[in-house]
């Protein structure tokens, strides 16, 4: 065998077939273990019997060690799979006669073999891309609301003077723009069940974190920094010019707080529409009540709370 291993590794083989018996020798010599894993890597399907659980687990710490850059996954029905299943970057277990512990010990459980399919390229693929959409836009939002406040920081010489009345900015998060990007995050759907699992080249975005990575992230920090900056530009350039009223007195920051808010609550709500990829009745609604929500309460704070910090700006 040590003879014959490194002449095997130069040639490319259809299928490796290893016991357990030749694992304890492979791991007792680390020079037998790479020339092994070298032969594995060349080859389409490698099958291991009659292995322990332990050595189970070794084989995926083996292709770890050697790929760190690269994820494992690793799926079983039963207790002797649960180590295997825990070294993995991904475990998942199958439910099935020999009991539950490996779908307890798994990242995902999943009722039959043939499920896997749809778990990787439809599920997996779609929460992968919904999960970096909301990631990045979480941060692009609030970065949109709060860097106006810095930014007017120059202007009032950081005073602490806020431009949003303190109700509605607590509701930006919780009310005002939560809703449409919980809809994305768990029902939007870039492509039909259908072409997920015919075309594996839609899965290569994952693979090379496409999706979400150092640029795409920065480049939503610049756009949020820019629009947030540009709005703020806008309504204090606005609000120098603007015409006096009957009482001689220039808007007040307040109106221009609200501009600004509003502003970013419509941009907010409207960027959702423009990442969609599904334009339903659902989204929609969830979008314009989001808006329609902020404008009835804007409404309502200046009508009931004149004299606090609003000063009927809307009535």
């Amino acid at each position: 065998m040590r003879g014959d291993l490194p002449d095997l590794t130069k040639a490319k083989v259809d299928a490796v077939i290893v016991t357990g018996k030749c694992l304890e020798t492979l791991n007792a010599n680390s020079d037998l273990k790479e020339a092994f894993i070298d032969l594995c890597e060349g080859a389409k399907v490698v099958l291991a019997c009659r292995v322990s659980p332990n050595q189970k687990a070794d084989i995926v710490n083996w292709i770890k060690a050697r790929n760190p850059e690269q994820n494992t996954l690793a799926i079983g029905d039963g207790a002797n799979d649960v180590n295997m299943i825990c070294a993995a970057h991904i475990g998942i277990g199958i439910l099935g006669r020999e009991g539950a512990q490996a779908a307890r010990a798994a990242d995902y459980s999943i009722g039959k073999f043939k499920f896997l399919k749809n778990l990787l390229f439809v599920h997996g693929r779609e929460c992968y891309r919904r999960n970096s959409f909301a990631t990045v836009y979480i941060f692009y939002k609030n970065i949109l609301l709060t860097a106006p406040l810095f930014c007017y920081g120059f202007v009032s010489a950081f005073t602490g003077t806020t431009i949003y009345h303190i109700l509605m900015y607590q509701g930006f998060n919780t009310v005002f723009t939560a809703f449409p990007i919980l809809w994305l995050a768990t029902m939007d759907s870039e492509h039909p069940k259908e072409r997920l699992l015919n075309d594996p080249m839609l899965y290569k975005g994952g693979l090379y974190n496409v999706h979400f990575n150092t640029k795409v992230f920065l480049w939503w920090i610049f756009l949020s920094g820019l629009q947030a900056t540009g709005l703020l530009s806008i309504a204090l350039g606005d609000n120098s010019k603007s015409a006096h009223a009957q009482d001689g007195k220039l808007p007040d920051m307040t109106e221009t707080g609200d501009f600004i808010f509003c502003s970013i609550v419509l941009i907010a709500n409207i960027k959702i529409l423009v990442h969609s990829f599904q334009m339903g009745l659902g989204n929609l609604l969830l979008v314009f009540g989001s808006i329609a929500v902020y404008v009835l309460a804007l409404i309502i704070v200046s009508f009931t709370m004149p004299t606090f910090e609003h000063f009927g700006s809307f009535q």
